[in-house]
């Protein structure tokens, strides 16, 4: 979300496993992949215990700082397979049809823990080995999803909005209603992006309406449902996860999109590229690390967590990124941050943010998003 053109590939072709989402990044430092479990012959944890020579991360698509990879192989000795998920149902899948598919470590979505908990998929973190665990803003611990975190590690957070090319759009939006209206004009119709995540679908409908994003009764679905058929399908040209690449190619004139990667566009142009956290209320994403059971790498993949919470080593996630990292102590490393209001909320939009939860309705949700997507331009 900083030098990237997107955020967390991840929410393209949620259903679809084989397409974007199982790629292989390649993205290994100091060259290649790390297929294997061998240690490493002098490297050590912070528990003083013997690193295995290789890491295997599966994560959303241009999320990780190559800088960091390196880095990480030059202390570590690891070396480093980077594949790409397209969405958490994705990375989900794929999980459990291969038995954990050979990573060691996960980049998910907070909410989505529980349900990898309940398909066996996760190690106990081992804090030991973390001692960069005390770096974490106590606002992104013991969250819901994973209480005392015995799964999970925050990585990053953020939240959702939109972003416009005001070369076209003049008027001066400032609320999802705003977004609606602004479907329906003859310059913007059919050059429209929205997320390709249904819980960010249906999350359009239930903040304009005031509804509670995580609702599971039928009538609220029905509505989200009737909502985007009738008033946002007939204008969305791409369900994009990140939009900003094509807008700078002229492909949009407005997205909804991650603050990540709305920054991208803005950075780009900040006279003409506008971005607006969504309003009355919008998401809270907590994106964390987590650690497979089948971990063939349990030592590199911890080793790989305590790094990542470093406060110099995060500072240069969030510069390459755009998401804000809860780590403590960043901020004197973080240097002239460009457009650090899309990624340093006020107080005042902190209580816009709503968590999401996966609920009852996850299936529901998902129905709601195939159907916008086989009427959509239509």
């Amino acid at each position: 979300m900083s030098s990237a053109a997107a955020h967390r590939m991840g929410r393209r072709d949620f259903l679809g496993v084989g397409a974007a989402g199982a790629a292989a990044l390649a993205l290994a430092a100091c060259g290649g992949g790390g297929g294997s479990s061998s240690s490493s012959s002098s490297h050590k944890g912070a528990d003083g215990k013997q690193l295995e020579s290789a890491l295997n991360i599966f994560s959303w698509a241009e999320y990780q700082a190559p800088d960091t990879i390196k880095q990480y192989t030059r202390d570590t000795g690891a070396k480093v397979k980077l594949d790409i998920f397209a969405s958490n149902e994705e990375a989900l899948a794929k999980l459990e049809l291969a038995g954990g598919a050979g990573y060691d470590i996960v980049a998910p979505t907070g909410a989505f823990i529980p349900l990898f908990l309940q398909k066996n998929l996760l190690m106990p973190l081992d804090k030991s080995k973390i001692p960069n665990f005390k770096n974490i803003d106590e606002r992104f611990l013991d969250q819901k999803w994973d209480p005392g975190n015995k799964y999970s590690a925050v990585k990053d957070w953020g939240s959702t909005g939109y972003v416009y090319d005001s070369n076209v759009i003049k008027s001066n939006p400032k609320t999802w209603a705003d977004f609606f209206a602004l479907l329906k004009q003859p310059e913007v119709s059919g050059k429209v992006s929205v997320l390709d995540a249904p819980g960010e679908l249906t999350g359009l409908v239930f903040w304009r309406d005031n509804i509670d994003w995580n609702t599971t009764n039928p009538a609220d679905l029905d509505h989200a449902e009737q909502v985007l058929l009738s008033e946002v399908a007939p204008h969305v040209k791409a369900f994009d996860s990140y939009p900003s690449a094509a807008m700078l190619e002229g492909s949009y004139v407005l997205s909804q999109a991650w603050n990540g990667d709305a920054r991208v566009a803005v950075m780009d142009d900040p006279a003409r590229y506008k971005w607006l956290l969504g309003y009355p209320k919008t998401e809270l994403f907590t994106d964390t690390w987590v650690i497979l059971a089948k971990s063939q790498h349990p030592e590199a993949a911890h080793a790989w967590i305590n790094n990542i919470l470093d406060p110099k080593v995060s500072a240069g996630e969030l510069n390459y990124h755009g998401y804000n990292t809860a780590v403590k102590g960043m901020d004197k490393f973080l240097g002239d941050v460009k457009e650090r209001q899309i990624i340093f909320f006020t107080d005042t939009q902190l209580k816009q943010l709503v968590d999401g939860e996966v609920t009852s309705a996850q299936d529901r949700t998902v129905e709601i998003a195939n159907k916008v997507k086989a009427a959509a331009g239509k």
